[in-house]
């Protein structure tokens, strides 16, 4: 191939789309009509190529990364409000034991006891007789319930009742004093006093609330436990000695339990880092870290229950709900760094 063709050729190109001037046109023409190897490179370059196929695999791959992105992100953030909200729950509804000194109580028993001469006796010292025990109380509450164990003297029962207040039932003022309003036309007036004073007295009543209707066939007492470290009050009944409902410590034991467990991973972790089972071993890890800080947002500090059953299953639900967001947060942050 001489010069002139090898200009020729590099000149095809915009020959074929008609970008060359005129001058240099006629140039190529005059060559092209006297050279053939020429003309079949731009017969060659007429021919029509078909381009290949763009793949759409890519974006399909980057659009379902996006969307698994997203979704990753709105799943976080359910999980963190999921929890905090569980966290709240488990404040508002935390039992706020009420002391004796703070209710207030109408107890009865089912038949009457009678006197030796005949009349009508009070009978809630000696239960002898009684086949059931109404209990009422006289303030509002949040809750309350009875449990019973076995006097190890007697083989008697012993009923225990508790109650207790909730900070949201107090936030929303549940326990407001009943009772008409004060005077404020005529603070002087004996008449509308006694008049306040008697529907007071009438709404309270009102707002008895009977408890529990106690089977008083083989029973000995009846205690309102106040599970705040006192004796509990003996409401009706007898009974040698004191008794003092003490809480559950089974939560302190399972924190222990989870510490020990985080340390021995964690160490286990940081041993075995570089191989495989390091990856699953800080998974495994993030189970009892999980677990300490569920306690820690529904209970705190605090290690002993009185509602073990509320309390733990709360801490579980938070607990699972924070593993949940480690997780998902895990997630988010690899993608992150996989696309940097």
């Amino acid at each position: 191939m001489d010069k002139t063709c090898s200009i020729v050729q590099d000149l095809l190109p915009l020959y074929e789309e008609d970008m060359l001037r005129e001058e240099t046109k006629k140039f190529v023409d005059g060559h092209l009509a006297q050279c053939a190897a020429c003309r079949a490179e731009l017969d060659a370059l007429k021919t029509d190529v078909k381009p290949a196929p763009v793949s759409a695999q890519p974006l399909r791959d980057l659009k379902r990364q996006l969307r698994r992105k997203k979704l990753a992100a709105v799943l976080l953030a359910v999980t963190l409000a999921l929890t905090l909200a569980t966290a709240g729950f488990a404040y508002l509804t935390a039992p706020q034991y009420l002391p004796y000194s703070e209710t207030e109580w109408a107890i009865s028993r089912s038949p009457s006891a009678l006197a030796d001469d005949g009349s009508a006796a009070d009978g809630l010292s000696d239960l002898s007789g009684a086949e059931s025990i109404s209990v009422s109380l006289l303030v509002p509450v949040s809750g309350a319930e009875v449990t019973n164990t076995q006097d190890p003297n007697s083989g008697k029962t012993i009923y225990f009742i508790t109650a207790w207040r909730t900070p949201l039932d107090t936030w929303r003022g549940a326990f407001d004093k009943t009772g008409g309003a004060p005077n404020t036309h005529s603070a002087n007036d004996r008449t509308q006093r006694e008049a306040d004073a008697l529907q007071g007295v009438l709404a309270k009543a009102e707002s008895a609330r009977t408890l529990f209707t106690l089977d008083a066939a083989n029973c000995t007492a009846v205690c309102y436990s106040q599970n705040n470290g006192q004796d509990d009050v003996l409401l009706c009944g007898s009974m040698n000695g004191g008794i003092i409902s003490l809480p559950r410590l089974a939560l302190g034991y399972y924190v222990l339990l989870s510490l020990a467990l985080l340390i021995t991973l964690g160490i286990a972790f940081f041993v075995c880092r570089r191989k495989k089972t390091g990856k699953a071993l800080g998974y495994l890890a993030l189970v009892p870290a999980s677990y300490l800080a569920g306690h820690l947002l529904v209970k705190g500090f605090t290690t002993t229950s009185y509602q073990m059953q509320r309390d733990f299953s709360l801490i579980i639900l938070a607990a699972a709900l924070i593993y949940a967001a480690v997780m998902l947060a895990i997630n988010l942050w690899r993608q992150k760094r996989e696309k940097v």
